[in-house]
């Protein structure tokens, strides 16, 4: 292998691993400001949501499905159309109540939790009003090593098995060369 070739291998092999710490570091701050954005709206939803458990706990003992029920079978036409926005405000309510569960675990399960399952609109709307900043935390610094680790690791590997690859081709083909 020459000179040139293995310095440049190596300064890419630098580049890599220092654009995979940037990207690495974003991944606290990224579940940071989802929790942020889940946060808001849990706030915004039980300020609603505190009314209507008011007046369940003052005539159906905290019971919100049975207020819901009683919005759905009531014969008063506005009290039935109000009981779609209030089953919207339960079912968010305990949604939100679920993420913020799930985000209080450690940083990979939170990391596949909104990469899998958390809700789809605030996940859009976290990366389209996302913040790029580079956080000098302890899980952000830790998140950005492991991220630089692992992908030299992989591409340590990919040109091992590259290099490998072409040695074998050309020990092969090393016996065969053809005469015209």
């Amino acid at each position: 292998m020459t000179q040139p070739f293995f310095m440049l291998r190596r300064y890419f092999s630098l580049l890599l691993a220092l654009a995979a710490a940037l990207v690495g570091v974003q991944i606290p701050n990224y579940v940071t400001q989802y929790q942020q954005r889940i946060d808001a709206q849990y706030t915004e939803a039980m300020i609603y949501y505190r009314e209507y458990q008011a007046i369940a706990d003052t005539y159906l003992n905290g019971d919100m499905q049975a207020l819901l029920a009683a919005h759905e079978n009531s014969d008063n036409d506005i009290f039935k159309a109000e009981a779609v926005p209030l089953r919207t405000l339960i079912e968010r309510v305990e949604l939100l109540s679920y993420e913020q569960q799930q985000l209080q675990r450690p940083l990979p399960v939170q990391v596949w939790f909104i990469a899998t399952q958390a809700n789809p609109q605030i996940r859009q709307d976290t990366w389209r009003m996302y913040s790029y900043n580079v956080p000098m935390t302890t899980t952000a610094v830790v998140t950005a090593l492991v991220s630089a680790v692992l992908t030299l690791l992989l591409w340590d590997t990919c040109w091992g098995l590259l290099r490998w690859g072409w040695r074998r081709i050309r020990h092969t083909n090393k016996g065969r060369r053809v005469t015209p």
